[in-house]
């Protein structure tokens, strides 16, 4: 791998092991790495850089960290569950800001190609804000400079900045874009297929997304302020319910699964059933329940349950010897994060008896009635859904940012988790799920975890039906909202008895390769303690 300042590779998450078999937007294979400057046409580049900012890419591990994922006999001492980052491997903890950003961003400027311009630079935010929310300072300004051998770390919050103003002008660019001097844009534009309003609805949640992270450093309360009249005077509003800003080069049957399935599950149905070794990942099956995030849903009654995990394929006998209680209903069950399973002593803690992720066992194309996280091998992958939109907005509204009513907002950011769960069985009327829904509130009317009215704290209410909706689905926000609320919720550590600390880490180490390559300015960020180091947005 080229070194740091040639491509930065970033300690971001677990690298997604199938993607080899994924079927390209185009009739025949091609690397754009490959491609000559000539022959780079912005079309040709651009599928694969939307393809390679879905929201899977290098998050697996903060499943497990955030409380949603966990797998029965990961090694007691791996740094997964230890924490320990020092001794991760840059070839398996492994997150990547595409270079060919840079390169797109140039071709389509000389070739005044203005919408694929605007699309690359949303890219560029979505990518840099993922690894600084993570690594908070790191080489930006510099990044892709081939005459800088060893580029200089930028501030977090000037780049984070910065992106606001590619935000800005991405915004511009789309809008006063011709279709006829982009072209193929309808076909390489695997997300929107040139509709300039989704685009404009997908920056302003993205501008939103960055602003609610920086939402309680009292500092920038001017500066947040300012930003949110710009969003409300471009007037596009945001991704509305059922609009995701997702992406599908045109995912095949036999020859691959979304990257979510492909990644996820061992099983050939991803929330559960047959056991396929051709889909097995590595030596470890990541996507079973951790009872942490199953006990939550269970003890609220809620029916996102079955949509989040899987039934067991295999019923744990009556009295069986278990490692720890597992409360009802018993078909659904989990693992504890970091407790490693004897399987002498507890045979019945293995992936057959414990919840798979996903719901759907629909292994087919999707189908209007398939429900859960996953409903199809030919499911979108996403890189913002309608879930997360309506949560930011039901955060701005409560904050007085934007105009509303706060309980309405809040009502319709869980409605949306449970319309884009399908939880109604039937795609095509969504009514069917807020009818779900409105059955689960009703019952719940006396539970402060649900009910706005019986909340002391609507804050901590809208936080937390956050988090029960993010579950399998957008780790990395839940993680950024986890560190920039205080530890919120309680979400608990890994029990192994080698963790290296007693809290989740604030952040990850650089990697070892830039202490050799740019040892001067990576030293210069005094990195010492991931469980203490913040992120330039915490309070």
């Amino acid at each position: 791998m080229r070194s740091l300042y040639k491509k930065y590779c970033y300690i971001l998450g677990l690298s997604i092991l199938l993607s080899g078999c994924k079927k390209g937007w185009l009739d025949v294979n091609y690397n754009p790495r490959d491609l000559t400057n000539t022959a780079a046409t912005p079309d040709l580049m651009l599928a694969p850089l939307l393809e390679g900012s879905i929201s899977a890419l290098d998050t697996r591990f903060l499943q497990s960290w955030m409380g949603y994922w966990a797998f029965y006999q990961f090694p007691s001492g791996h740094a997964l569950v230890t924490y320990d980052r020092t001794s991760a491997e840059a070839s398996i903890f492994s997150g990547e800001i595409n270079p060919e950003l840079a390169f797109l961003e140039q071709r389509s400027l000389e070739s005044g190609q203005t919408f694929y311009l605007g699309i690359t630079k949303v890219l560029k935010a979505v990518q840099f804000h993922r690894v600084t929310d993570v690594l908070n300072n790191m080489p930006y300004s510099e990044a892709f400079d081939a005459k800088v051998l060893q580029p200089k770390y930028d501030d977090a919050r000037s780049i984070y900045e910065s992106l606001m103003t590619e935000l800005d002008a991405a915004s511009g660019f789309i809008k006063n874009a011709k279709l006829n001097e982009n072209p193929m844009i309808e076909l390489a534009d695997i997300a929107f297929h040139g509709d300039k309003t989704g685009w404009l609805k997908f920056i302003n949640t993205l501008k939103l997304r960055l602003l609610i992270h920086q939402a309680n450093r009292t500092d920038r309360t001017s500066y947040i302020t300012a930003e949110i009249a710009k969003i409300v005077n471009e007037g596009s509003g945001f991704l509305e319910s059922g609009q995701d800003a997702a992406v599908n080069p045109g995912y095949m049957l036999g020859r691959k699964l979304s990257y979510y399935f492909g990644s996820f599950s061992n099983h050939n149905n991803y929330g559960g059933g047959d056991y396929d070794a051709a889909l097995r990942i590595s030596s470890v099956d990541w996507a079973h329940a951790n009872t942490y995030a199953m006990n939550l849903l269970k003890a609220d009654n809620d029916p996102r349950l079955g949509l989040f995990y899987s039934t067991v394929d295999l019923q744990t006998p009556a009295g069986a010897n278990e490692p720890y209680a597992q409360p009802g209903p018993q078909e659904y069950r989990g693992n504890q994060f970091g407790y490693y399973v004897n399987a002498g002593i507890y045979p019945y803690q293995s992936n057959p008896y414990v919840s798979a992720v996903g719901g759907s066992r629909n292994n087919d194309v999707v189908k209007h009635t398939a429900k859960g996280i996953i409903k199809g091998r030919d499911m979108p992958d996403w890189i913002m859904t309608s879930i997360e939109s309506k949560f930011l907005q039901a955060e701005a509204i409560q904050r007085g940012w934007l105009p509303g009513n706060a309980e309405t907002a809040y009502l319709d950011a869980v409605k949306e988790s449970f319309r884009w769960l399908n939880a109604g069985g039937n795609a095509t009327v969504p009514a069917f799920s807020d009818d779900v829904f409105n059955a689960w509130y009703a019952s719940e009317v006396a539970n402060p975890r649900v009910s706005w009215n019986a909340a002391p704290d609507k804050y901590k209410l809208l936080m937390y039906q956050k988090y029960i909706a993010f579950n399998g689905i957008e780790p990395l926000e839940t993680y950024t909202d986890y560190r920039r609320n205080n530890r919120f919720p309680d979400i608990p550590v890994s029990v192994s008895p080698q963790r290296a600390g007693n809290t989740i880490p604030f952040r990850l180490f650089y990697r070892r390769n830039e202490y050799i390559v740019n040892a001067q300015h990576v030293n210069a960020q005094n990195v010492t303690d991931i469980f203490t180091n913040k992120i330039w947005w915490m309070p």
